[in-house]
């Protein structure tokens, strides 16, 4: 379980990779009250050690608090009762200038992907394989493109590192790059499940709650499609809740609502009716 001892990441059962680097590019200490908010970025980097590293050079002009790699390991920059440079030129609920309020949290993603003959392709170059490709379009945006899924270990750790975030530092607000810089931030895109997080690290998992059973329907089916999306809401328009359904999951659908089925499996969300085959 991660803790938080001094403003840095620890880990007791010593099962997590934790470094600590310092960035040279803060502003000093947070006025007193904060943090109150995180801010979730992807890297568009080829690696969570040279996004690290270049977070490091006074070059860069920007930093985080954190880097989480695709393994789940985690690289603290800098304490988090430091401020860093991460939130550029930003706005949220009234207030300007995130950097002074918020927490941020860079995951190592290459977020947009662009379509080519050889399949997709990162900013440097790099042939993303077809399963670890979201298809979604950005809540800000009007047309499909292609994402990098994130790993089941990075959107696990970022979870844990925020509900250990919200119970030390009070904070009330959990809020992509694209929330506060909209008009030319995209990251973390609708391949990471951003109300799904949000939702567990502020509201809680209700791990305690029993499940209550469904009155509607309880019907198994396979998903057939290599990469299915499960959405929040039976609309493509809707953001996604986790990373999409391997070919072969097995869920349980759970009610039907025009060409979209609520289904349950270690997630539950809606996904289209026409890439489910009932078992």
């Amino acid at each position: 379980m991660i803790t938080i001892e001094d403003h840095k990441l620890k880990d007791p059962d010593a099962k997590l990779k934790i470094s600590y680097q310092e960035t040279p590019n803060v502003s000093g200490p947070f006025n007193t009250g904060l943090p109150d908010t995180i801010v979730i970025h992807y890297t568009a980097g080829s690696s969570a050690a040279s996004s690290a590293k270049w977070l490091q050079n006074p070059q860069a002009k920007a930093s985080a608090h954190l880097v989480v790699g695709k393994k789940g390991e985690i690289i603290q920059l800098a304490p988090f009762n430091i401020r860093t440079w991460h939130a550029g030129a930003s706005s949220w609920k009234g207030r300007s200038g995130l950097n002074q309020y918020s927490i941020g949290i860079e995951i190592d993603n290459a977020g947009i992907l662009t379509q080519t003959a050889e399949g997709y392709m990162t900013n440097f170059s790099k042939l993303v394989p077809n399963k670890n490709v979201v298809l979604a379009k950005h809540k800000l945006d009007s047309a499909e493109r292609g994402w990098e899924a994130y790993t089941a270990e990075q959107i696990e750790i970022v979870e844990e590192i925020c509900l250990a975030l919200v119970e030390i530092y009070g904070i009330s607000e959990i809020v992509g790059h694209d929330d506060i810089a909209p008009s030319r931030k995209r990251d973390p895109g609708p391949a990471f499940p951003m109300e799904s997080l949000r939702n567990r690290a502020l509201f809680g998992r209700n791990e305690d709650v029993p499940d209550q059973p469904d009155e509607l329907l309880d019907d198994a089916a396979l998903v057939m499609a290599d990469n299915l999306n499960i959405r929040s809401r039976p609309a493509t328009s809707a953001s996604l809740v986790s990373n999409p359904l391997p070919k072969g999951t097995k869920v349980r659908i759970t009610q039907t609502k025009g060409g979209w089925s609520y289904v349950k499996a270690d997630i539950e969300g809606w996904v289209s009716n026409q890439w489910l085959k009932t078992v």
